[in-house]
């Protein structure tokens, strides 16, 4: 009997030491997949966001200066801006294929255009394999919206030696769900005072240089995407809902300015070159694939160099003038602003 019952406990230990190994063997090749998953949602999700973190700078970057010219020690400028950020139809959607994953799928073909996030509706969906049970993930959607209209307020300040402080804000703003929020500063110095000289003709040709730093904070609300089983069991529910894509965009832009008035017109110009860093942040439910998800982004070193060129003409009347400018070129972003000067 003793004997016997020694036998039981040891094909008890026996069985208790395979399922524990089967069932710690089974979570890590989850674990494991699921990593290889965020990184096959990665290259997705860097060509996804890539165009509104370009927008972004277009938009937080593009209207700085409005002259060449400064103010004169201690005169402010206020102004009422609007930027208009047309799509084209080139930033709106990209092209995946199955040899650009590990472990994700193509229900539907072997490759498949699919928006960005700047982009509109889709049907694709990826295919893919976690631990024993398969998943499937609509690719994401984008904004819906052809043209992005961003009003902000900024004020200048006449400093010494012909430089001027700018400061920029707008507090956040709602479009459907999504929202838009900057603040930054920008100095300019005039350059053309050391070779025109302090008495110079108002209708000499002005240059400056400006330094601008500015942060545009951008959270797209979008459609739930649904990490779920192909073949759920009854009450099993998604892996994991994505909800929102939130972008932050560091710009340091400098630019050379030149300006140049005829009577109450006033035609400026610049070429700008911004380096930018951006943050990107997943938000929804599910907290190890959103965390997998945000941790790799955080790792991912995302910065790029955006050069531009800038046209704008000017009207001035009394203490007020309108400004209106085009930034030229992975985007055209056109800003139009008024102004008061006291």
């Amino acid at each position: 009997m003793h004997k016997q019952l020694t036998n039981i406990k040891k094909a008890t230990i026996v069985a208790f030491f395979v399922f524990t190994t089967q069932f710690t063997f089974s979570q890590n090749t989850f674990f494991q997949d699921a990593e290889v998953f965020v990184n096959d949602l990665l290259v997705v999700s860097n060509q996804y966001v890539a165009p509104a973190a370009d927008a972004a700078v277009y938009q937080s970057s593009g209207s700085w200066y409005s002259s060449a010219r400064v103010l004169e020690l201690f005169k402010i400028d206020a102004s009422i801006h609007i930027n208009v950020l047309p799509v084209p139809k080139s930033q709106k959607s990209f092209t995946v294929s199955d040899s650009d994953f590990d472990i994700m799928k193509i229900r539907v073909g072997t490759s498949a255009e699919v928006p960005t996030a700047l982009g509109g509706d889709t049907a694709v969906f990826y295919d893919f394999t976690l631990g024993e049970d398969e998943y499937e993930l609509q690719t994401f959607e984008g904004a819906k919206q052809s043209t992005f209209y961003y009003p902000y307020i900024q004020a200048s300040v006449g400093l010494w030696k012909e430089t001027e402080l700018t400061l920029q804000y707008a507090p956040e703003i709602k479009i459907d769900e999504s929202g838009y929020q900057t603040f930054g500063g920008a100095v300019k110095h005039n350059l053309s005072q050391y070779w025109l000289g302090d008495e110079r003709d108002d209708q000499q040709i002005e240059v400056a240089f400006q330094v601008a730093y500015s942060v545009f904070d951008s959270r797209i609300y979008f459609d739930d995407f649904a990490i779920k089983p192909t073949n759920p069991e009854p009450g099993q529910g998604p892996l994991a809902v994505i909800k929102s894509l939130d972008v932050q965009a560091n710009a340091l832009t400098g630019q050379l300015i030149g300006s140049k008035q005829f009577n109450n017109l006033e035609v400026q110009a610049s070429l700008a070159v911004s380096s930018n860093k951006f943050d990107y942040t997943i938000g929804g439910d599910g907290d190890i694939i959103i965390d997998l998800f945000n941790g790799a982004f955080d790792a991912l070193e995302d910065a790029n160099t955006i050069a531009r060129g800038n046209l704008g003409v000017n009207y001035h009347f009394n203490q007020f003038y309108i400004a209106s400018s085009v930034s030229l070129g992975t985007f055209i972003n056109t800003n139009l602003s008024v102004h008061y000067r006291i």
